[in-house]
């Protein structure tokens, strides 16, 4: 083959393979991020082996297809969600409330909690949709407000209600809620607003307290749909386990979300 035509060849190629290497290179950096907190988290068992592999499952997905901002949302959802597990642990073992196995959290709790989050960032990847981010923030949150506001909410000294009735119930009874537990739930629905703005996200023309007030709007709301879920179809429905409970959260937490989004 001439060398004029060989060359030329080339040239066309090497736009393809600059574009594989960054896409490579993002690969290789999002899997060193997620293996630096998953695998000190999976020493301290806050998540077990199949949590870590779904882990970066989600979190090479959300960098990939989200960018750091995404990320540092779901990496809230990870931290909060951890701590407040850990969090007077043996005090809620002891009244028969502790998540089992020492609060490590496996693969349906992960895609439980973030498959949705995962599906709206890529969805944003090829269609570019302001309100696939609105729905990303809310559904994070969502699973964010329900998980860490629950851990908060089981230390609480007054009997919870059960939210179709508000009579009282022992703690630990399936959508129960309590002040403390909704009160935690708005603090972190707000907090993962304020990390979204931080980050410089936005969803089309909406960011700063707009976008805290989606993500906060979302959170909440889908926490409150899991308590709802879980004192009736999770109680009555033996098919109906936590993590669909979870899973109806976040897709709660991402139209609300998105309809405020829509709002303003």
């Amino acid at each position: 083959m001439p060398i004029d035509i060989f060359l030329k060849r080339f040239l066309k190629v090497i736009p393809f393979l600059m574009e594989l290497l960054d896409v490579l290179i993002k690969v290789a950096v999002a899997f060193i991020v997620c293996s630096a907190i998953g695998l000190p988290s999976y020493k301290i068992r806050v998540v077990s082996l199949s949590g870590l592999l779904s882990g970066y499952v989600m979190g090479v997905g959300i960098i990939f297809f989200g960018g750091w901002g995404a990320f540092a949302i779901i990496l809230m959802f990870f931290l909060l969600s951890g701590i407040t597990t850990k969090y007077h642990y043996d005090q809620k073992k002891k009244k028969g409330l502790a998540e089992k196995k020492g609060g490590a959290r496996g693969y349906k709790n992960v895609f439980g909690n973030g498959l949705v989050s995962l599906i709206m960032v890529i969805l944003f990847y090829f269609l570019g949709w302001g309100a696939l981010i609105a729905a990303y923030l809310g559904s994070a949150a969502a699973a964010t407000c329900d998980t860490a506001g629950g851990e908060i909410g089981r230390l609480s000294k007054r009997d919870p209600r059960l939210i179709t009735n508000l009579k009282k119930v022992p703690a630990g009874t399936e959508g129960a809620v309590s002040s403390l537990g909704k009160g935690a739930e708005i603090a972190i629905g707000v907090l993962m607003g304020l990390v979204a703005w931080g980050s410089g996200m936005s969803a089309g023309s909406i960011g700063g307290i707009e976008l805290l007030a989606i993500t906060a709007f979302g959170g909440f709301m889908g926490a409150t749909i899991d308590s709802y879920l879980g004192a009736t179809l999770e109680t009555t429905e033996s098919w109906f386990g936590n993590n669909l409970t979870n899973f109806f959260c976040t897709i709660g937490g991402a139209l609300f979300s998105i309809l405020l989004y829509y709002v303003l």
